[in-house]
C-alpha cells in the first residue's frame, strides 16, 4: 500500500487522535475494573450510580441537588433523574424538598450508603493501588493535573459555538460537587 498523506498524517493530528483513543481504552479498561470489583463484593451497584454517591458525598457537608449532579458529571437529566431513583429504591439515597430552593430536591446519602462504603473501601483500595502500580505521587499530581487542564479545555470548546456537543466531553467526578 502507498503511504498517502491524509488529514491525519498532518502535523499533530494523528498523534492527538490516538491520544484520543487511549483515554476511550482507558475509560473502557477504569469501567471493567470497578464493575469487576463491585460485583465481587456482591453489591447491585453500576459505575453510573457510584459515580453518582461518590458525586453527592464530595458535596463537603453542604446539600447536593440533582443539577449539581448534572453539571458536575454533564449528565441529563433525565439520566440523572432515572439513576438517583434506583439509588433511592435500594436505599442509598433519599431526595428531600430542598432549604436552599423549594424547586430542587436535596439528594444525600442514607446510613445503608455509609456502610456500603466502609464494605467496598477494601476492595476499591486494592483495584485502585493496582491501577496506579508504579506512579509516584509527583507522577499522580501530575497527571491530575494535566487531565483537569484537558476537561477544562473540552469544556470551552463545547461552550463555543459550533464546536463539540457536550455530551462528547465526559470526566470522572472530581474535587466537590458544585
Amino acid at each position: 500500500m502507498r503511504n498517502v498523506e491524509n488529514w491525519l498524517s498532518r502535523g499533530s493530528v494523528g498523534r492527538k487522535m490516538e491520544f484520543l483513543r487511549l483515554c476511550k481504552a482507558l475509560h473502557r479498561a477504569m469501567q471493567d475494573g470497578i464493575e469487576r470489583s463491585i460485583r465481587q463484593t456482591g453489591v447491585d451497584l453500576t459505575t453510573s450510580q457510584l459515580d453518582v454517591i461518590i458525586c453527592i458525598a464530595q458535596g463537603c457537608g453542604r446539600p447536593v441537588n440533582q443539577r449539581d449532579i448534572e453539571e458536575e458529571l454533564r449528565l441529563t437529566n433525565p439520566t440523572v433523574t432515572g439513576i438517583l431513583k434506583r439509588l433511592e429504591r435500594k436505599g442509598f439515597v433519599t431526595r428531600t424538598v430542598g432549604s436552599r430552593d423549594r424547586r430542587y430536591k436535596e439528594v444525600r446519602l442514607t446510613e445503608r450508603c455509609a456502610l456500603l462504603g466502609e464494605s467496598l473501601h477494601p476492595s476499591a483500595q486494592e483495584m485502585l493501588g493496582g491501577m496506579f502500580r508504579g506512579f509516584t505521587q509527583e507522577d499522580f499530581d501530575t497527571l491530575t493535573r494535566l487531565l483537569r487542564q484537558l476537561v477544562e479545555n473540552c469544556k470551552q470548546l463545547s461552550q463555543e459555538e459550533g464546536a463539540v456537543p457536550a455530551q462528547a466531553v465526559t470526566a470522572c467526578p472530581s474535587g466537590a460537587a458544585r
